[in-house]
């Protein structure tokens, strides 16, 4: 651990302010800790997500040091994990940063790469009160202490839990995918099931799942076993494989570390009923049908991957089916909302009625930094452009697809 230092004030280049909300209590940050190991950061990480912190299920503290113990730590990665203090010593946000050291270049950036659909801090409730002067400082003396040129901030959410995301005071710019998400309120899941799915689809579900329930043992679970969370993991490698393969796509799951990122994530905890990524599924006649696996925080779902069947019982829409059941599963567990990851697909709309915008922010303390920012902004506004392009869209799809082959 290193030790604590004080918050140097320094400006960044920051286009623009949010108002705060009249009435919010003024946190104060007393000073801030460096860490370097998730170890030494365990203590402050643990009590602010059991004071309720708000935070994504991405920024669990299983979830992140499994895929950096898999992918990001043999890529260079390494932790630079930030908790700030408030005048009482308490934590009061935390800041789950890896980065790269270069001779040249250095980027600081959240755990989780492509994995991590929804980044963001854990922050305490009154830490929405920090004004843009306050977070800065802090991006400011990492920066100086680990020579940051860039803090490569992607895939935020806006709000989180009610809440505004305070990192959304900084600069920042709309990000090329948006998450889309369901919420309960209150509801059962058969209330959900019958208030938040059009007449025609919830008919139509029923009768494909008649067509499966013919299939023996058919039934939905949740993998509650070591032995269920192989089998299934099993299941989606070998099908999403297959489903590449036949697009002409290359596989992301066989890149190096992320099978054992996910095997990881699904085992560790799995005994106590908490794995970092859970696996549900459907199974009948004798084979898997639809996996899909996500993690879960204290009030959402949010879904990482999916697969179904290649099989001639894939013609009955095994996925879909599953989803509604998982509706169902995380309204009676008490869960406030549910999402299907960032990126749109026209499935995604059958559910899921809300839209949660992501924002990516550049923040530069370099003139290489500065370079990089623009450079940066740039690339990810040209990539929106084209995602909300439909027919262009469609071509670059086509492009890949022909690459891959």
């Amino acid at each position: 651990m290193m030790p604590s230092v004080n918050v140097a004030l320094r400006e960044a280049v920051v286009e623009r302010d949010i108002p705060q909300a009249v009435g919010a209590r003024r946190a104060e940050i007393g000073r801030v800790e460096l860490f370097h190991d998730f170890a030494s950061a365990a203590p402050a990480w643990d009590r602010l997500t059991a004071r309720g912190a708000s935070t994504t299920p991405f920024c669990r503290r299983e979830w992140i040091e499994a895929w950096h113990r898999h992918v990001g730590a043999p890529s260079g990665l390494r932790p630079l994990i930030c908790v700030a203090r408030d005048e009482f010593d308490e934590p009061l946000f935390l800041l789950p940063l890896a980065y790269r050291p270069g001779r040249i270049f250095t980027v600081a950036r959240y755990f989780g790469g492509a994995h991590s659909q929804l980044n963001m801090g854990v922050w305490r409730r009154d830490a929405a009160a920090l004004t843009v002067q306050d977070i800065n400082s802090v991006f400011a003396m990492i920066a100086e202490q680990h020579g940051v040129d860039l803090f490569l901030l992607l895939n935020q959410p806006a709000s989180w839990d009610g809440r505004r995301n305070p990192l959304a005071q900084l600069a920042h710019q709309a990000s090329p995918d948006e998450v889309f998400s369901v919420d309960f309120a209150g509801e059962t899941g058969e209330q959900v099931f019958k208030t938040r799915l059009k007449p025609a689809l919830r008919g139509l579900l029923k009768s494909k799942e008649k067509k499966l329930a013919k299939l023996d043992g058919y039934r939905y679970f949740r993998a509650t076993t070591a032995a269920e969370a192989e089998r299934l993991l099993a299941a989606f490698l070998a099908q999403k494989a297959g489903h590449f393969k036949a697009q002409g796509v290359s596989n992301v799951f066989a890149e190096p570390g992320v099978t054992a990122f996910l095997r990881a994530a699904c085992l560790d905890g799995i005994a106590s009923g908490s794995p970092a990524i859970e696996l549900h599924a459907i199974e009948g006649g004798g084979e898997v049908l639809a996996v899909m696996g996500g993690t879960a925080g204290s009030h959402r779902f949010s879904a990482m991957f999916n697969s179904y069947t290649l099989t001639e019982h894939g013609r009955w829409s095994p996925g879909l089916i599953l989803i509604s059941h998982m509706l169902r599963h995380c309204a009676d567990r008490g869960l406030a909302s549910y999402d299907l990851g960032a990126g749109y697909a026209a499935y995604k709309r059958f559910f899921c009625k809300t839209v949660d915008p992501l924002f990516d922010g550049f923040l530069s303390f370099s003139e290489r930094g500065h370079a990089a920012a623009a450079a940066y902004r740039c690339g990810f506004a040209a990539k929106r452009w084209i995602k909300s392009s439909g027919p262009l869209w469609a071509v670059v799809r086509t492009a890949r697809r022909l690459r891959g082959r």
